[in-house]
C-alpha cells in the first residue's frame, strides 16, 4: 500500500482489517478519496468497516438459522449486496442528517461547526470484502475510485500463458457515465443537473457527505443564518442530487489472483490494462532470478506488458498528455503499490518523476491528485486463498 499527498493536508484515507470468523476469516480493504477537506474520508476510515462488519455478522447469523446447523452459512451475493447498500446509506444519514437535531437544539456555533464538518466535506468510498470460506470477493463503490482484479491466464493444459486478464470490479460514477446521467436526470425533471460530465459542478455522481447537495433549502438557510453555514448553492432546487448508495459486484477469487484498489489520482495516469500489466510484470520479475539492478534496466511501453488487450480504444488518461510526455515503464521497486505509483508519475522519465514529486501544495494539485494504491495478492500456495 502507498499514499502520496498532493493536497495539504492529504484528503485520501484508507482502512484495512482481517477478522477471524468460525469459517475462516473476513478481509476488508477500504479506500476513501475525500474532497473539500478530509473530514468525511477520515470519518469513513474510522466507521465504515466496523459498520459493515456488524451488518454482515447479523446477515450471516440469520443464515445460520435457516440453513442446516452443521453447515457453514453462505448468504446469497444478492443479500450481501443489499447489506452493503443499506449500511452505506445509513452511514451517510449519520453524517448528513442525524447531527441536525443536535445542532438545532443548541445555539452553539462551535458545536455546529464540529458536528457538521463531515457533512460539509465529502468522500468517495471503495470497499472490498473477501470471505475465505466462499472464496468470493465483494466490492462496493460510491464515487470514482476503482477496483481491478488481475488473473494469470492458462491454456487448455493448465499451463500459464504468460498473460494476465483484466477484470474491472467497478464502474466510475460520474456525469460521463450514461447510466448515472439517466438516473439523475429522471430524478430531477425540468432541470439540467448534469453538464459537461459534472453533476451540479461535482466530478462524481455518488458520494458520502456533500450535504449542500442533499439538505433541503430551508435547512441550509437556517444553518447559514444561525450556525456559520455556507451559502446555499443557487442551482440546488430539488435535493438530494447525490447519493451514497454503492454499486456492488462479486467475483470468485482464484489462487494467484491479485487486486488493485486506487483513488482516481492513479487512474488519471494509467488505464486498467496498464495497471494489471505492470503488476503482472512486477510479480514475474520478483519471481525471477533477476537482481534489482537488472530489473532497473527494463524500459517498457504498453505493448510489452504481459496483459490481454481486448479493446482498441484510445488511452483516455489525461495526465501524461497534460505533462507532454510519453509513457515508458520501469520495474525497480520492491513494493507493488510503489511500483504502480512510480510508473503513474513518469516511470522511466526520471526527470519528470522528480519534477512531479517536487511540486508542493497548492500548485501540485494542478498536476497530480492525491494518490492511494492498495495491491492485494491471493496466495497460490494456500488452498484457502489467503490475501497477503
Amino acid at each position: 500500500m502507498v499514499r502520496l499527498a498532493s493536497n495539504d493536508p492529504v484528503e485520501d484515507e484508507h482502512a484495512e482489517a482481517v477478522l477471524p470468523v468460525p469459517s475462516g476469516y473476513w478481509s476488508f480493504f477500504g479506500l476513501f478519496d475525500g474532497h473539500s477537506g478530509r473530514d468525511t474520508s477520515a470519518w469513513l476510515s474510522d466507521n465504515l468497516i466496523p459498520a459493515v462488519t456488524g451488518a454482515l455478522a447479523d446477515l450471516y447469523s440469520k443464515a445460520v438459522q435457516v440453513q442446516k446447523a452443521e453447515s457453514t452459512p453462505e448468504p446469497a451475493p444478492a443479500d450481501i449486496e443489499r447489506t452493503f447498500k443499506a449500511t452505506f446509506t445509513r452511514l451517510d444519514d449519520d453524517i448528513v442528517s442525524a447531527p441536525l437535531d443536535t445542532v438545532f437544539s443548541s445555539s452553539s456555533r462551535h458545536a455546529a461547526v464540529t458536528l457538521l464538518a463531515p457533512a460539509y466535506s465529502g468522500s468517495c468510498a471503495l470497499l472490498s470484502f473477501y470471505d475465505s470460506h466462499s472464496g468470493l470477493l465483494h466490492t462496493a463503490l460510491t464515487g470514482d475510485s476503482r477496483a481491478v482484479l488481475g488473473r494469470q491466464e492458462r491454456d487448455a493444459s493448465g499451463q500459464p500463458t504468460g498473460l494476465y486478464s483484466v477484470h474491472a470490479l467497478t464502474t466510475d460514477q460520474t456525469g460521463w457515465n450514461p447510466f448515472e446521467r439517466e438516473r439523475i436526470e429522471s430524478e430531477h425533471p425540468g432541470e439540467e443537473p448534469v453538464r459537461n460530465g459534472r453533476v451540479m459542478g461535482m466530478g462524481v455522481s455518488r458520494a458520502f457527505g456533500d450535504a449542500r447537495y442533499k439538505w433541503p433549502r430551508d435547512v441550509q438557510d437556517r444553518l447559514k443564518r444561525q450556525y456559520l453555514g455556507r451559502t446555499p448553492l443557487p442551482n440546488v432546487k430539488t435535493p438530494p442530487y447525490l447519493t451514497a448508495e454503492p454499486e456492488v459486484t462479486s467475483i470468485d477469487v482464484r489462487p494467484g489472483d491479485f487486486l488493485i484498489l486506487a483513488s482516481d489520482g492513479l487512474w488519471e495516469c494509467l488505464t486498467n490494462e496498464e495497471a494489471i500489466g505492470l503488476v503482472g510484470y512486477w510479480r514475474d520479475a520478483m519471481r525471477s532470478t533477476r537482481s534489482p539492478g537488472e530489473r532497473s534496466r527494463a524500459n517498457l511501453n504498453m505493448p510489452e506488458l504481459p496483459v490481454q488487450r481486448h479493446s482498441e480504444e484510445d488511452d483516455r488518461t489525461v495526465r501524461y498528455r497534460q505533462w507532454g510526455a510519453q509513457k515508458r515503464f520501469v520495474t525497480v521497486d520492491e513494493n507493488a503499490a510503489t511500483h504502480l505509483l512510480r510508473n503513474a508519475l513518469g516511470g522511466a522519465d526520471i526527470d519528470l518523476a522528480a519534477a512531479l514529486l517536487s511540486l508542493r501544495a497548492p500548485r501540485s494539485r494542478t498536476y497530480r491528485d492525491d494518490i492511494t494504491i492498495m495491491v492485494v495478492f491471493f496466495s497460490a500456495e494456500d488452498d484457502r486463498r489467503e490475501p497477503i
